[in-house]
């Protein structure tokens, strides 16, 4: 289920610029309900205004992206239980592309579409 957000008659833009750690933080919990329950993509949030509308959607094949400027994000403000969330959901993503060969108890990568 999408976050939507009506903001009246405020910029969208401005909005957006004020309110950094909201998006970050929204962004880095759509993408954890996306890696746990193995989704292609989510539509996280959605801003509107009286003129205008802007969706954030996430993609499987682009969640390292995300997490990644939302790391830079919270890294630059010193916020570090956000890092660790995204730490751990980058483990975790890892995780999930690894399988194992239980016959000689190597770990095999799966290849991507990006590989």
């Amino acid at each position: 289920m999408v976050l939507h957000i009506d903001l009246g008659n405020q910029s969208l833009t401005s909005w957006m610029r004020e309110n950094k750690y909201f998006i970050h933080s929204e962004l880095v919990r759509y993408a954890e309900k996306l890696i746990e329950d193995n989704l292609n993509e989510v539509q996280a949030l959605m801003l509107s205004n009286l003129s205008d509308n802007v969706v954030f959607i996430l993609k499987k094949e682009n969640i390292y992206i995300t997490l990644e400027k939302a790391m830079e994000y919270f890294l630059d403000i010193e916020e570090y239980e956000q890092c660790a969330t995204i730490r751990d959901l980058l483990t975790l993503m890892e995780n999930k592309n690894e399988k194992r060969d239980f016959k000689t108890g190597r770990r095999n990568q799966r290849k991507s579409k990006a590989d």
